[in-house]
């Protein structure tokens, strides 16, 4: 809704040419266009009353920020639904593609996540290049995707999943990036992957996994053969399979619980580290777990004289 028109008692500056005083307006595009880029999606459209060079400056912005649950901010998906679903259809229509797109939620039931995978499947419609995902609260599952991968796109470069829940769909392929070739940047923070089929990206470069849950009854496999840096917080579950990571630089892994075999032996009994098998490559390796000392010295003397690139090595038994 338009202002109203200010009142005849204003003061007499307001009254004055705006030439000269309104210095943000007289900043070049590309300067408004990077402080519109901090502001909510609603607040961008807002702007378009601001000043006649306004109007139409939120329809080239390339950053969509999707924001609700904090103060002065809609309470849930419902009320900014309506608004979310015709601003992407409109960037859709337009051909105008987006750079980054943030969708920040908080508490929302199953039929709310199902709104937000049609909006992220429409931004990837856009070609975005950065999507972000980040459940504030308790997020409902991700619903049942047809065991097909979901994230299907030729331009995105960097994920970031915060607060996920894969406990709904079995076997599911949320996390399988085969169908985004220029995929580097992937980053999962405080999520249940118990049900996760598989994480598996030709293009990774950079995988950070930190507080996470996986499931107790297999293994998730982590398939990134151009992997260069790794970091993987394990809390809970079955550490993952870390399959050969030729080019990896850098590894940081932590393993919270102590009841998994895996500081011990392989599952097929081939006396090899589930873990180290996987890191053989790296060279610099820092590994946190209640049983390092067992994990490195007591069974692997033999598996770590393989690590023909390390260049460092920092052990820490936190316990």
């Amino acid at each position: 809704m338009l202002p109203q028109k200010a009142p005849k008692i204003a003061s007499a500056a307001a009254a004055a040419p705006v030439e000269g005083r309104d210095h943000i307006s007289n900043l070049p595009d590309a300067v408004l266009q990077h402080i519109l880029s901090f502001l909510p999606a609603q607040d961008v459209v807002r702007t378009c009353v601001l000043a006649k060079n306004w109007r139409h400056m939120w329809e080239s912005t390339t950053v969509l920020r999707f924001l609700c649950g904090r103060m002065k901010e809609p309470e849930s998906t419902v009320e900014i639904q309506e608004f979310v679903d015709h601003l992407l259809r409109l960037r859709i229509r337009g051909g105008m593609p987006v750079d980054t797109c943030e969708f920040r939620l908080l508490e929302f039931d199953e039929d709310e996540m199902r709104s937000t995978i049609l909006w992220i499947r429409i931004a990837l419609q856009c070609k975005v290049r950065v999507l972000q995902l980040i459940c504030a609260g308790n997020c409902g599952d991700i619903p049942f995707l047809d065991g097909h991968p979901f994230f299907i796109s030729q331009y995105l470069k960097k994920l970031e999943l915060y607060r996920i829940d894969l406990s709904m769909d079995r076997d599911s392929r949320f996390l399988d990036f085969s169908c985004c070739p220029v995929l580097e940047d992937l980053e999962i923070v405080q999520s249940y992957l118990a049900y996760a089929l598989l994480i598996s990206s030709q293009s990774l470069k950079r995988l950070n996994i930190q507080s996470c849950s996986f499931g107790e009854e297999w293994r998730l496999p982590i398939c990134a053969p151009n992997l260069v840096s790794l970091w993987l917080e394990v809390c809970d579950g079955n550490t993952p399979s870390l399959q050969m990571f030729p080019s990896l630089l850098t590894a940081f892994v932590k393993i919270i619980h102590s009841y998994d075999l895996v500081t011990l032996d392989s599952d097929d009994e081939s006396n090899q580290s589930i873990i180290l098998q996987g890191l053989s490559e790296v060279q610099n390796l820092m590994l946190i777990s209640p049983e390092t000392d067992m994990f490195i010295f007591r069974r692997d003397l033999k598996f770590c004289s393989s690590f023909n690139k390390l260049k460092y090595l920092l052990l820490d038994e936190y316990w």
